[in-house]
């Protein structure tokens, strides 16, 4: 007879919570559902139930490396975004919440039937996807310079039946993308100062791509790469940044510098600037 998953749980959530970096209790139930192919609703209510001892193992192997630290999403090759579950791996960024407010902003534009849209650094594809299943219609090419993160993309846009209207492409800040047909530009940077990894938990920079973090000393060099690669823009394009939480100023005036106009900045629910709209002079 195999441990009741009550007694495994309990166990977990102890380890858990005395660990260093102190994730939530909650993340047992999560690991535990990974390894049974449960929801937590049902590891919850079934907990006087008994796991063979394989199982068992699997789970006690997980919580080891998320005691190192490991984020859970990699533990288990999932993240929620806007409602929908993508796969994610140490190849590519962990979807935030905050970056929903970027999927938000893009979703107030209007625009032109079949819109053209352009997700720059792609990453995991969520944004992308998200953009395909929300605003119907529309036609999203998704750049990234990393391999591994666009086969981390093109799974999640299989997952989602959206490969017709998403064309995902490799390329170090859009070179030689053709821009003139774009409608709307999106894109989530690396914004983080290397100054700043020192503050920054253990659980980033020791796992996730650093490529998809920092930028430059001051966390700016991202942005000018990102507004001198849309100079072709038609006028009139918006363009979509999300940005660190002191960095909208700043970003608004290097767009400004290469013929963009400031046209608003979204805060985010913590009440910090997280998106700035700028659009093509």
């Amino acid at each position: 007879m195999g441990e009741r998953i009550l007694d495994l749980l309990t166990a977990a959530r102890a380890r858990l919570r005395a660990a260093p970096h102190t994730p939530p209790a909650r993340e047992a139930n999560l690991l535990l559902g990974h390894v049974l192919g449960w929801p937590e609703a049902r590891i919850l209510a079934h907990d006087d139930e008994a796991v063979g001892a394989e199982q068992a193992a699997a789970f006690t192997a997980l919580v080891e490396r998320r005691l190192q630290g490991e984020p859970v999403a990699y533990l288990t090759g999932e993240r929620e975004f806007f409602g929908r579950s993508f796969a994610v791996d140490s190849r590519v960024l962990i979807p935030r919440p905050e970056t929903e407010h970027l999927i938000e902003a893009a979703m107030a534009q209007t625009l032109p039937p079949r819109a053209w849209i352009l997700d720059v650094g792609t990453g995991s594809g969520c944004i992308a996807v998200t953009l395909a299943l929300e605003l119907t219609g529309t036609r999203v090419v998704a750049t990234d310079a990393s391999l591994g993160a666009l086969a981390v993309a093109w799974h999640n846009v299989r997952r989602f039946g959206v490969d017709d209207r998403v064309l995902l492409t490799r390329t170090d800040w859009l070179s030689g993308t053709r821009t003139r047909s774009i409608d709307l530009v999106v894109a989530n940077p690396p914004y983080i100062t290397q100054a700043d990894a020192a503050t920054l938990s253990p659980e980033i920079t020791d796992f996730e791509p650093h490529e998809a973090l920092f930028s430059g000393t001051d966390g700016l060099t991202s942005y000018r790469q990102l507004f001198a690669a849309l100079a072709s823009l038609r006028s009139g394009t918006p363009v979509l940044c999300e940005v660190g939480h002191t960095q909208a100023s700043a970003v608004a005036d290097l767009a400004h510098e290469r013929g963009f106009v400031h046209h608003r900045t979204i805060d985010d629910y913590a009440g910090f600037s997280r998106v700035v709209v700028v659009i093509r002079g």
